[in-house]
């Protein structure tokens, strides 16, 4: 059976999902392995699937509590941005690691959840299947409806239109 890679933020919303995921798939016979920063791995472990860790020299164990923790003292822009320099960080990450990590242990395919965007352009330079997983709210973008991330409130008109476009392009 093919070994098959998940790719997947450290973070229960989307850990527990990708692992059950990834428990359903190795029960049907795949070889199933979660290629995550270090704060993946006891979840992974647990959940009986192989462990394949990604930036380890930026992202020690035990780093994503103080981050959450962080971003719990912030709203609003200040929120935003913190998350989005997540999200800069997370895929920098995968960019820099994850080829190398995937390649090494031949994986066939990849399951990428959709908030590790880096995830299909590595699947992309491996020349490998992948399918983008929603672990949660479909970010889909479209400049009529506001990011889903965001306050704004749905309002109809070029301007807003524009407002929204410029949202999706920051996320």
């Amino acid at each position: 059976m093919p070994h098959l890679g998940l790719i997947c933020p450290e973070l229960s919303g989307h850990l527990n999902p990708m692992t059950t995921l990834g428990g359903e798939l190795k029960r049907r016979g795949y070889r199933v392995s979660l290629i995550a920063r270090p704060d993946a791995r006891v979840k992974t472990e647990s959940a009986g699937l192989e462990f394949l860790s990604v930036g380890e020299r930026d992202f020690p164990a035990g780093s994503m509590a103080s981050t959450t923790a962080q971003l719990g003292q912030l709203g609003g822009l200040s929120a935003i941005r913190f998350t989005a320099e997540l999200l800069r960080r997370a895929a920098v990450t995968i960019l820099e690691d994850a080829p190398g990590v995937i390649a090494g242990a031949r994986i066939d395919a990849l399951l990428v959840d959709q908030v590790t965007s880096a995830g299909d352009t590595v699947a992309e330079m491996l020349g490998l299947p992948f399918v983008t997983v929603c672990n949660a709210l479909a970010l889909n973008p479209d400049p009529a409806i506001p990011p889903a991330v965001t306050p704004w409130r749905y309002r109809r008109g070029w301007i807003w239109r524009v407002r929204n476009a410029f949202g999706d392009a920051v996320f």
